[in-house]
């Protein structure tokens, strides 16, 4: 069994085990980052005989996990867990809140956003028949929580382009006072006032980025070797969370690894990893995949 005392040991590689028993080998706030996308409930298959976890059963799986990530997590530390439900027996089943409380009010987590991934590239489904009394469900939980009372965050990274609109503000040319626009809100779009150029806007909490074409070189990779991986979130997910919650060089862990998204994402921006999977294939394939992207960029 490999020593983790030293956390440079776990560093930049990916570690096949049982998530909770790795962290327990991994000393306490050793780690600056956490950023994971556990396996959905009830309807995926990762290879694994406990893959499949009931949404009755979910908090409590996932609880002893979230404790170690509490447990390693540096005072300043945050934990960006993405995650979704399902329907069963015709509702909305509550063990994402239920989750989410407890990791909370027992574990200590604060809750810093809630943010929506937006997926507009959902295909139709069951749901969008109408005959189920909902839409089809396009969006999943991101849920930002902070270990201590202060965390790390930078919005410049993360900005958005400015709209052709707020361009004509950053000039100076803008709609006028409010006695000349009649808005809901109170804003002042005072002509003569030139507002600051941020270099791009407040991106807000709904990150809108379609799953097309996520980890191409991942899936070439399963294909070849016949190996299925039934769930990637894209690279440009964990970019957003890494860019506005880490700084160059700080240990970004993936205690749900898979195909690898988190580790690449980190390692492109200058971060360390650490990725966990109890699936010795994904850790073989994810391992394969960043040593292709690095020669492809000539590194």
């Amino acid at each position: 069994m490999a020593n983790y005392k030293r956390i440079e040991n776990a560093v930049n590689r990916f570690i096949t085990g049982d998530c909770e028993n790795v962290m327990k080998r991994l000393p306490a706030e050793s780690v600056d980052f956490v950023l994971t996308s556990p396996p959905y409930a009830d309807k995926r298959d990762y290879g694994l005989l406990d893959g499949m976890i009931s949404p009755d059963d979910y908090v409590d799986w996932f609880m002893p996990k979230g404790k170690q990530i509490y447990r390693v997590l540096k005072e300043n530390g945050s934990f960006i867990l993405n995650i979704s439900d399902k329907v069963v027996d015709g509702f909305q089943h509550l063990y994402v809140f239920e989750l989410l409380l407890k990791l909370c009010k027992e574990t200590g987590f604060h809750l810093v956003r809630d943010y929506i991934w937006y997926n507009p590239a959902t295909p139709p489904n069951v749901y969008s028949r109408g005959g189920y009394g909902r839409t089809k469900k396009s969006h999943e939980y991101c849920f930002w929580l902070a270990k201590g009372d202060t965390w790390k965050f930078a919005l410049d990274p993360i900005r958005k382009p400015y709209s052709k609109d707020m361009e004509k503000y950053l000039q100076g040319q803008g709609k006028g006072n409010r006695n000349q626009n009649t808005r809901p809100s109170t804003h002042n779009f005072d002509c003569e006032k030139v507002w600051a150029d941020n270099g791009g806007s407040d991106p807000g909490s709904v990150i809108e980025i379609a799953n097309t074409s996520s980890n191409d070189l991942f899936m070439k990779l399963c294909k070849e070797q016949g190996i299925a991986h039934p769930a990637r979130f894209p690279e440009k997910l964990a970019e957003f969370f890494i860019l506005s919650g880490t700084d160059e060089n700080d240990i970004v862990l993936d205690p749900f690894s898979g195909s690898g998204t988190t580790a690449a994402a980190a390692k492109k921006h200058n971060r360390r990893w650490i990725g966990i999977d109890a699936n010795a294939d994904y850790c073989r394939l994810a391992t394969a995949r960043l040593l292709q992207e690095q020669k492809q960029e000539g590194q």
